[in-house]
């Protein structure tokens, strides 16, 4: 027996362990789960030192250094090794930085436990989200793939975690399938004082009418599921002058130029002589489509929603300006949500969504015809919706009290979107997700 203590990022793992070829050797483990943002300096570290090849290595998960030490030891014997990981390892991002590199050296993912909450007896114990990889030499052995109680045996095991191809979701500067452009919304970095709530928008106004011009609803994701009304001060350049003619809003930029000047973040600092501007300006006076960046795992479909001209959205939610109902009803679908929740980051384990599932997502080119039934049936679903006033949007999606006429309206809209693909009708998500899938990586070869 040896017991050896060191860095396990800086340590050699073939002189700690040494073994030939042929060796049955069995690397497992439980390494630390500490995010990008939340690594120290000597963290940050050891990734260069393990991962600084990596192409964007600096936003891997300081996991990754476990997984990459684990493939170079195990790699051309027959050594396996299995960690018990975060999830977020084959989620998002995280997989085109990091599986590539994996892959390359003749490596496979022999089995793996899909994501489920791990709990332990430690006194603070933090509930995680997490899976099981283990690792070994690419071979045509049967793979296991676990899920709640099941055990699916299949021929191959994806990044994604997924029975399917061994394709890589990389993040485009643009949609592949030639959608309207996603932004993020409008961020303050203003310590709270462009927010207002609604009592404190009817004081302002009730005080200064000529102030109403300066003042938008503004919507997050939240607010917008859960129906909470919020407002904020948008101020355009020219407007500066009104907004110092009122007290209460000149209190409000002189508080926020104070809070940008104390920050610690210089581009924040810089922006200190322009109070009156959210620091991240995304917006454009037209219709927009609003997409909640994190959704609940529970819902059958992300609540994404049409907004007017006047309205702010912040940067918890993705925006799609000059909306065309067309693209609400393409992203509104179980398709889309499956892609979501197949390629997507997830928080715990809620939706993350993001660009790259927007500009990643697979979608074929249809005729005037099918593009006219999909608008009307996606003008079907907000028509649906809008028949139910008294209800948020979080208590219509909630899949055990979703109205049943809104249930009916998506599933009409599910069935239009699904006849556009290869292969409809689908048996099953994971028929659909084997098509998209194909689909991508049509779209994405170079010929």
């Amino acid at each position: 027996t040896q017991i050896q203590c060191g860095n396990a990022c800086r340590l050699d793992w073939s002189k700690v362990c040494p073994h030939e070829k042929d060796d049955e050797v069995f690397v497992f483990g439980n390494p630390p789960y500490i995010g990008s943002s939340m690594q120290d300096e000597s963290q940050k570290s050891d990734l260069v030192s393990v991962c600084g090849k990596f192409q964007n290595y600096k936003n891997l998960d300081y996991i990754a250094c476990w997984f990459y030490l684990g493939t170079k030891y195990i790699e051309k014997t027959a050594a396996k090794c299995a960690f018990v990981s975060t999830n977020s390892i084959c989620q998002g991002d995280s997989v085109g930085l990091l599986w590539p590199n994996i892959f390359d050296k003749g490596v496979a993912i022999g089995f793996a436990y899909k994501s489920f909450k791990w709990a332990n007896n430690a006194k603070y114990n933090a509930a995680v989200i997490v899976v099981i990889i283990g690792l070994e030499i690419k071979s045509n052995k049967q793979k296991m793939l676990y899920s709640n109680e099941l055990c699916i045996p299949c021929p191959r095991i994806n990044a994604y975690l997924l029975n399917g191809p061994n394709i890589i979701i990389s993040r485009c500067p643009k949609s592949i399938s030639n959608l309207p452009e996603m932004v993020f919304g409008n961020k303050p970095t203003d310590g709270g004082f462009l927010i207002l709530d609604e009592f404190e928008k009817n004081e302002i106004i009730s005080s200064y009418p000529q102030a109403e011009i300066l003042i938008r609803m503004y919507h997050g994701a939240d607010s917008y599921i859960n129906g909470s009304v919020r407002y904020c001060l948008w101020i355009n350049n020219d407007q500066v002058d009104l907004a110092n003619s009122i007290p209460p809003i000149k209190d409000r930029l002189d508080r926020v130029r104070d809070f940008r000047l104390n920050s610690k973040a210089e581009s924040t600092v810089l922006y200190a002589d322009r109070p009156h501007l959210f620091k991240q300006r995304a917006h454009i006076d037209s219709d927009s489509i609003i997409v909640p960046r994190v959704s609940s795992e529970r819902r059958l479909y992300i609540p994404i929603g049409f907004l007017d001209e006047r309205t702010i959205i912040s940067d918890a939610a993705q925006v799609i300006y000059n909306a065309d109902t067309f693209i609400f009803g393409i992203i509104s679908t179980r398709m889309h949500v499956i892609w979501t929740s197949a390629i997507g980051g997830k928080l715990k384990s809620d939706y993350r969504y993001s660009s790259l599932i927007y500009n990643s997502f697979p979608f074929p080119k249809i005729n005037e015809e099918k593009k006219q039934n999909l608008t009307e049936a996606a003008e079907n679903v907000l028509i649906t919706r809008a028949g139910h006033p008294e209800k948020t949007l979080a208590e219509m999606y909630d899949p055990d009290k979703m109205p049943q006429d809104l249930r009916d309206a998506h599933n009409a809209l599910d069935g239009i979107v699904d006849s556009c693909y290869p292969g409809y009708p689908f048996a099953n998500d994971e028929a659909r997700l084997e098509c998209l899938f194909k689909l991508y990586e049509k779209m994405t070869t170079k010929k």
